[in-house]
């Protein structure tokens, strides 16, 4: 690892590396897989503030000490203790804190560059997912597993899970699947996928660009991605259910989405896995994280935020939440006991008016309160799959209106896309999971 120090007394578990033109924040609580303490929250969104307003920095560059993680969340069992010694504030004050560094770093004016390697989960998505560069490795382990702790997924997941491919974020959001390495890639979550062992240098590829140039960055990038191994698909460990997550997760109850898959033929084993998942975790945390997804898809970043603190503050005064912290993180014990503890005891209509409906005491404090938008500003990830479809379709404007070859539509893409890595591996899949040949000519259509 390339060595860094803390810049003042107090500074041990954020530390900051300049280079250059380059700014690197460094976690640094390793024995804790970098799970974030509100003091780290508030020494990130220091300096991320000072190096947004320096004109000596261009490139800010987020990663770990830790050969381990990335961050594997925040510290929620600190929290959930505030809030049982009855220090509702102090326990508020890190969601109000950790979504606004969130925030910050999704409207950041330069260049930010995630180093994800390692675990990265709840907490540690929030700090990379937002940025428009997220660089995964082989060791790094993607999850959102909140619903397991009887919460919700938070930091932003309100704004970036709807976003994925088809039902993959519904799908994600619920079961807390893992993905791993370059299955980041392919889902959408990271933009590059680099061996661990070059990111030493990739980093001081990036001190050394003296340019915010977004392209300049994502070429620096690509110049240290590595190539996926030969073969006829992606290497992506969900491409084989694919289609069993559209066809079981495209339904608006937790009810619906269990019976379809029941009934799920073509992928029963994933199909049964899932199933003894989705019964493992808090009842009315699924239903709610549900709801918040299907809102989500609707709201801009900062309505995300807005409603997730909501959903913070009403969860914390629940029993699900210190429930399920105390059986998985304190004793251990992984039996937690919901209220209510099946899906048919949780009524909808109530939990509704609860969550989504009553008053709320905390509210965000954005520093950019203007700062909004629907769709990420900055995309250099792999195309989505609603893209593809787009241009198969005629409804892109940069491929026009006309009937394209597969042949036509892999050249369209690899043209966009500057020859990015991974492309054609995506591409294709889809292409042969999604389109098939019109009958009259060699064009493709969608199905």
């Amino acid at each position: 690892m390339i060595s860094a120090k803390a810049v003042e007394e107090g500074d041990k578990h954020v530390l900051t590396v300049s280079n250059g033109t380059g700014r690197s924040l460094v976690l640094n609580r390793p024995k804790a897989l970098n799970s974030l303490t509100h003091q780290m929250v508030q020494k990130i969104k220091q300096h991320l503030s000072e190096w947004e307003e320096s004109d000596l920095c261009s490139v800010v560059v987020l990663r770990s000490n830790s050969e381990r993680a990335f961050c594997a969340g925040g510290d929620v069992v600190e929290v959930s203790k505030a809030w049982g010694r009855g220090e509702h504030s102090k326990a508020m004050r890190f969601f109000q804190d950790e979504y606004e560094v969130n925030h910050l770093i999704a409207t950041y004016r330069k260049p930010i560059v995630a180093l994800i390697d390692g675990y990265t989960m709840g907490g540690g998505v929030g700090l990379s997912v937002h940025a428009p560069f997220r660089v995964a490795t082989e060791s790094t382990v993607f999850a959102m597993p909140e619903t397991k702790i009887g919460f919700v997924p938070d930091v932003g997941a309100s704004f970036f899970l709807p976003r994925l491919d088809g039902e993959t974020g519904i799908y994600l959001g619920l079961s807390g699947r893992q993905l791993r390495g370059r299955d980041l890639l392919y889902a959408g979550i990271a933009t590059h996928y680099v061996p661990s062992e070059r990111l030493p240098v990739l980093e001081q590829r990036l001190w050394e660009l003296g340019t915010a140039d977004y392209d300049a960055v994502n070429g620096a990038i690509e110049e240290f991605a590595a190539q996926p191994e030969e073969g006829d698909g992606p290497e992506y460990a969900l491409a084989a259910v694919r289609g069993a997550i559209d066809r079981c997760f495209r339904f608006n109850t937790v009810e619906g989405i269990v019976e379809a898959l029941k009934q799920e033929q073509e992928c029963r084993e994933w199909a049964a896995k899932t199933l003894g998942t989705l019964e493992q975790m808090s009842p009315s945390s699924l239903k709610l994280t549900l709801e918040q997804l299907r809102h989500g898809r609707t709201r801009g970043i900062r309505g995300a935020f807005e409603l997730e603190l909501r959903l913070a503050e009403k969860r914390l005064a629940s029993h699900d939440m210190h429930e399920g912290i105390d059986a998985l993180l304190v004793r251990k014990s992984k039996d937690p006991q919901w209220q209510p503890a099946t899906l048919a005891e949780v009524d909808m209509y109530d939990l509704h008016a609860e969550y989504f409906a009553s008053e709320v005491l905390y509210r965000p404090r954005f520093s950019k309160a203007d700062a909004d938008f629907m769709e990420y500003p900055h995309r250099f990830g792999l195309p989505t799959e609603g893209e593809i479809k787009a241009v198969v379709r005629g409804e892109s404007p940069q491929s026009g209106s006309m009937a394209l070859t597969r042949e036509e539509v892999m050249q369209f893409f690899a043209r966009e896309c500057s020859g990015k890595i991974g492309v054609g591996k995506k591409v294709g899949w889809v292409l042969d999971r999604r389109t098939r040949e019109r009958p009259d000519s060699y064009a493709l259509e969608w199905v």
